[in-house]
């Protein structure tokens, strides 16, 4: 029997009590990290709206050098950085990793809540607002069916996906500050790249980028909050592969 939250063997069982709806909703709704990026997102939606048209269409109309040359190169790499083709596939890794070292499901519930509450999130933000794509040079909101321009899903699986990556290995002990803070760096560097490659294609206005950064960061964070609001040791409990010895199999055979 285990002696510690995240020690080998079957976990001491407790009655546990989980938090109503209401108490999560509330928890969620005041967490102050959680309101400033919400009210990030706001802002950054009503500038999107207009404000900000001049910095988008600066950007979008600059001259691209070599943008033949490389046209296809970045297409089929740096732009793949932050896609779910890449992203999902690495914090599928990290996370059924974790969740067999520790024997507990909350990384994979985690992974799982994480990121479709932010694909729910940005996929009615971009029906609703229908925005215009940079290649069209429409950058006004509500330009009819088809134009899903914003905000920009890939800035937001950089910052919620790879955030989850380093989230999970903070939170479960598997690596050493000085890892952990190169790969904040890395994330931060990926978000970048991604925003300055989106841009030189003409994928996404400048404006999509930022604001799908906040709304990746306010699932990010909507995550960690319920990370919290889950009992310890709960999703412990699910795990059905407890009772198995090292090497039983071997000896069994």
């Amino acid at each position: 029997m285990r002696t510690t939250e995240f020690a080998p063997g079957p976990p001491i069982v407790r009655t546990v009590k989980w938090p109503s709806v209401s108490e999560i909703a509330w928890s969620m709704a005041s967490d102050r990290i959680a309101i400033i990026l919400a009210v990030g997102l706001i802002v950054m939606t009503m500038l999107a709206a207009g404000p900000l048209h001049p910095v988008d269409h600066f950007l979008n109309d600059f001259r691209r050098p070599a943008y033949d040359l490389l046209r296809e190169p970045l297409i089929y790499s740096l732009d793949n950085l932050a896609s779910r083709y890449v992203a999902l596939p690495v914090l599928g890794v990290v996370s059924l990793q974790l969740a067999y070292w520790h024997r507990s499901w909350r990384p994979i519930v985690l992974s799982a809540v994480g990121v479709v509450g932010m694909m729910s999130m940005v996929s009615m933000m971009k029906l609703a607002i229908s925005r215009g794509h940079a290649k069209s040079s429409e950058a006004e909101f509500f330009s009819g069916a088809g134009n899903v321009a914003f905000p920009s899903g890939h800035g937001a699986n950089a910052i919620l996906i790879y955030g989850l990556v380093l989230f999970l290995i903070i939170r479960f002990g598997a690596a050493r500050p000085h890892v952990i803070r190169r790969l904040a760096y890395t994330i931060v560097v990926i978000a970048l790249m991604q925003s300055t490659v989106s841009i030189y294609l003409h994928f996404h206005w400048f404006s999509d980028l930022v604001t799908g950064m906040f709304a990746g960061g306010l699932a990010l964070r909507l995550t960690i909050r319920l990370d919290r609001m889950i009992p310890h040791g709960r999703t412990v409990e699910w795990w059905p592969w407890y009772g198995r010895r090292p090497g039983a199999e071997e000896q069994a055979a």
